[in-house]
């Protein structure tokens, strides 16, 4: 019974991400379930690679058939148990960003308990649930060989709750990423979907619709419904001017121009994601905060106390939207580095007509993204 049920609520979920438009500006509640937003049509709702360290294998066996029963106390635990995941297309800067965020994690204290989170850099048995990787936690939780069960598969769910946030009382934080698109179409990493061929002639738009990207490094839909309940699920949205974006990457995807399309789909899938899941339906919390890399770039300055109060500033507003306690985190940026790159000297590589039709690409973007922060918060605004 509980398997059907997660199974049509992650449909239900995934059908309203391909096709909706907001009708009124005012009321991003009210959704029509017949369209997918276009590019140039989307309207604004208003609403370092992590160093490699000794990781314990932890995983909890559990039996074929599920108990709901035995996940009542984790229900009761959700509180004790948060995914951070820092959410963006390839070239948003996630490996500059993710030390500034574990930095920031580490620096917290259970003001109750007066325990320091626990807090998992590398949370294997979360990227075997999202991802379908790290087959031995797989085997542990009762799937044989190199099966990928589907993101909701209640077996998958209790497993990796229970083996990533234990009932000892500690506050369990898990910081993850995969960016959007994610690997190469050979990657040797068991996603679900791979990256596909085919999204390198098609549209933004039919990226967008397509099944498979909406898979793509995981779905992201699918998984909140099944592990909300039992975990604080929270994204930390990454945006980089465009064009910074694709300078990036500009080898990937066989040249700046075709990068750029599905750069381009998928940040419409990010959005079309974010204005469902505005809110977490469990708590009635925000369930995403805004991170615009300029605003952490000494170059978007003229002075250094701005940009030590913008850093100051951004990482406040982190902690409190996390509901962690210590907003204050000195050495949060100690292994930040500006990105050097001129993305137009990059880009400039590939010839004037494509640089134009780069700029075209990145103004039929201004609608869509990036989604507008909490109003008020001038950190939260990020530039295309």
């Amino acid at each position: 019974m509980l398997r059907s049920t997660c199974f049509l609520a992650a449909a239900a979920i995934v059908g309203s991400l391909l096709f909706f438009t907001w009708p009124n500006n005012d009321d991003p509640s009210s959704i029509h379930p017949h369209r997918l937003l276009s590019v140039v049509e989307f309207i604004d709702p208003k609403s370092t690679t992590p160093r490699e360290t000794p990781h314990k294998l932890r995983f909890a066996r559990v039996p074929t058939q599920i108990d709901s029963n035995a996940m009542e106390s984790y229900m009761q635990n959700r509180a004790n148990c948060q995914v951070v995941y820092i959410m963006g297309v390839e070239g948003a800067s996630h490996h500059g960003f993710f030390p500034v965020l574990e930095a920031l994690a580490k620096h917290q204290v259970d003001p109750v308990t007066q325990l320091e989170f626990d807090v998992d850099i590398d949370p294997r048995p979360l990227k075997s649930a999202m991802f379908g990787w790290h087959s031995q936690f797989k085997r542990g939780w009762g799937f044989s060989g190199k099966q990928s069960p589907p993101i909701d598969h209640p077996d998958l769910v209790r497993g990796m709750i229970e083996s990533s946030c234990p009932l000892d009382g500690k506050k369990h934080v898990m910081l993850d990423w995969q960016s959007f698109p994610s690997g190469q179409e050979d990657d040797p990493r068991s996603y679900r979907v791979h990256r596909q061929h085919k999204w390198l002639s098609m549209t933004p738009e039919e990226i967008a619709a397509d099944n498979e990207a909406l898979s793509h490094p995981t779905d992201m839909a699918a998984f909140v419904e099944a592990y909300s309940p039992y975990a604080e699920i929270r994204f930390v949205v990454l945006s980089r001017p465009f064009l910074e974006t694709i300078a990036s990457h500009p080898e990937w995807d066989e040249s700046p121009l075709v990068h750029s399309n599905v750069i381009r789909g998928f940040l419409l899938i990010l959005r079309n994601f974010l204005n469902v899941h505005n809110v977490d339906r469990m708590d009635g919390r925000r369930s995403w905060a805004m991170v615009c890399t300029e605003r952490l770039m000494a170059k978007f300055y003229k002075q250094e106390e701005d940009v030590t109060a913008a850093r100051a500033n951004i990482i406040s507003y982190l902690a409190t939207f996390l509901g962690w306690p210590v907003g204050e985190c000195p050495h949060c940026f100690d292994n930040w580095h500006d990105s050097k790159k001129d993305p137009l000297k990059v880009l400039g590589k590939v010839g004037p007509e494509a640089l134009d039709t780069l700029f075209e690409h990145k103004w039929t973007l201004e609608e869509a993204w990036p989604p507008r922060g909490e109003e008020g918060v001038e950190e939260q605004q990020c530039r295309l």
